[in-house]
């Protein structure tokens, strides 16, 4: 994507943070101008920090301070795919626990996948990552949780209907890198490769994608089948499909079953 001018990277960045530049604290202006600055008109980095600063209860010379020393050092002499990779990561490490792993939770899925925002809430819905209280409507909490991250621009829409919704998304592909590494971190998600010759878990899995190659995928090992797996991701042939019964723990079921040249 080509950089924004400095007269649309500032209006892009301040339209994001307060609506307009002109209502911006003049306390603030100069030190903003500095961090859109360092953004180097990157649309997603410029959003993605706007968005950091907007979820803050309150801003301060001190949290700016802190924010745009923090990008100058992460951006320094770094081209720029690095930046915005950076910049993201930045927003993730500050994101609320609940948005971080409904966001771990889409790397169950491959780069480039299209997910139907009604699916993906009640995947969430499934797994339990909705805080609620008695009396709330769980779905409306899932679905703002999908609006945050969108809005963040973690996630991007695909499609929106007429009343302006959400109806399918899908993740940056630097997005989709980052939460990979930091799901492999903490063993969020186990990604299989069904190809390998030998497939097995050393330690338990909850959460699992099983990939297979369309015409040389193998069934996994009964080391896969017996670990307690809640959530199942599969992408390959029918012939290749692990037995769903043998998982006993299972929550979240997702099958995409692929032929030669079709799929389901």
């Amino acid at each position: 994507m080509k950089p924004l001018d400095d007269d649309h990277s500032r209006k892009l960045f301040f339209n994001k943070l307060f609506g307009s530049e002109s209502d911006c604290p003049e306390q603030y202006k100069e030190i903003l101008n500095e961090i859109v600055e360092i953004c180097g008109g990157l649309p997603l980095a410029t959003v993605s920090i706007a968005s950091l600063l907007a979820s803050q209860p309150a801003l301060t010379i001190d949290l700016l301070t802190y924010i745009r020393q923090s990008l100058s050092s992460l951006f320094s002499g770094n081209p720029t795919s690095e930046r915005m990779r950076q910049a993201l990561k930045l927003s993730f490490h500050n994101l609320p626990q609940c948005l971080k792993t409904c966001l771990l939770y889409l790397c169950m899925y491959q780069e480039g996948y299209t997910f139907y925002k009604d699916d993906l809430v009640k995947q969430w819905m499934a797994e339990g990552f909705i805080d609620s209280t008695e009396g709330q409507d769980v779905e409306k909490i899932a679905e703002s949780y999908l609006n945050q991250l969108t809005s963040r621009r973690f996630i991007q829409p695909i499609r929106i209907n007429f009343n302006n919704e959400v109806v399918s998304c899908a993740v940056h592909g630097v997005v989709h890198d980052i939460i990979v590494q930091k799901s492999a971190e903490e063993n969020f998600v186990v990604a299989i490769d069904c190809n390998e010759e030998n497939v097995d878990l050393y330690h338990k899995a909850h959460r699992l994608t099983l990939f297979g190659n369309p015409r040389y995928a193998k069934t996994p090992t009964r080391s896969i089948i017996e670990s307690q797996v809640r959530s199942l991701a599969f992408f390959g042939l029918f012939e290749s499909m692990p037995s769903i019964t043998e998982f006993k723990f299972l929550r979240v079921l997702n099958l995409h079953i692929s032929g030669y040249g079709t799929s389901v």
